[in-house]
């Protein structure tokens, strides 16, 4: 797929995954229409966009209050006339045992990390439908896969977006338009580096950086893919996981105990 002169919307795209990917489309020549909560970070995603794609600009847009989301795309819609890919990335979590984290986070990070793709999803698709061609991709996670004690909450919005993704293919594809998730394992984030403060450190291995990540995700729209799951040794937990649930879970349970007890001493 060429991204010369195709509209693209990123949710997410002050900071991490979303801001390398605004910037790396760009590169290709699209025109990146980025949205966050931080104009100030928003600012510095566009100096770098705009020395790339004259024609990208921002939006300063919480995708977790719809009538922001309304207003945002409606804007989009006017000034560039369509949306080509829509690329759901915002979200945020929180290392903590479910039962003292406080309801409002919980409930904040459900109306961020899966309605605000909802609330996106739910603007945009009538002009894909209406054209009959565009892309949403889904940026979920591989604790939308397989779930982690001290994650709960964010496991269930990131599960839930595979779920809306995986339904949505059924109900897009005789309509001409691609829907895409890709789950990463832990990035090298802002985000990542909270977690590092209360979590076990993941292998280094493991983590990825977010210029990985935009790259994956490009090929994920260039190639038209449903589901990815990187990096590879976390795909194949994954798959494991699939063929042998029960056995999968008893042995991780006994690996995640194992470095919740190492981290406690």
């Amino acid at each position: 797929m060429k991204f010369k002169d195709q509209v693209v919307l990123i949710t997410g795209a002050s900071s991490g995954i979303g801001k390398q990917l605004a910037i790396d489309l760009a590169a290709r020549g699209a025109t990146v229409v980025g949205c966050g909560r931080s104009e100030e970070h928003l600012q510095e995603t566009l100096l770098e966009m705009r020395s790339k794609s004259p024609s990208s600009t921002v939006y300063v847009c919480d995708v977790g209050r719809p009538e922001q989301v309304k207003g945002m795309v409606q804007r989009v819609l006017s000034d560039h006339g369509r949306i080509d890919i829509l690329i759901n990335n915002a979200g945020f979590g929180l290392y903590q045992n479910f039962v003292y984290t406080p309801l409002d986070f919980i409930e904040a990070m459900m109306r961020t990390n899966f309605l605000g793709a909802v609330y996106c999803t739910k603007e945009v698709l009538p002009s894909m439908i209406a054209r009959r061609r565009g892309h949403i991709v889904n940026i979920s996670s591989v604790a939308g896969k397989i779930g982690n004690p001290k994650m709960a909450a964010y496991s269930a919005t990131k599960f839930a977006l595979i779920g809306l993704t995986e339904s949505l293919y059924h109900e897009l594809r005789p309509l001409g338009i691609h829907v895409s998730v890709v789950c990463p394992g832990p990035v090298r984030t802002k985000m990542r580096l909270l977690f590092d403060q209360m979590a076990p450190g993941a292998p280094e291995f493991l983590v990825l950086k977010p210029e990985v990540v935009s790259q994956v995700i490009i090929r994920t729209i260039q190639r038209k893919t449903f589901e990815v799951v990187i990096p590879f040794w976390l795909a194949l937990a994954c798959f494991c996981k699939g063929l042998m649930p029960n056995l999968f879970r008893l042995v991780s349970h006994r690996i995640l105990r194992w470095r919740l007890l190492k981290q406690a001493h």
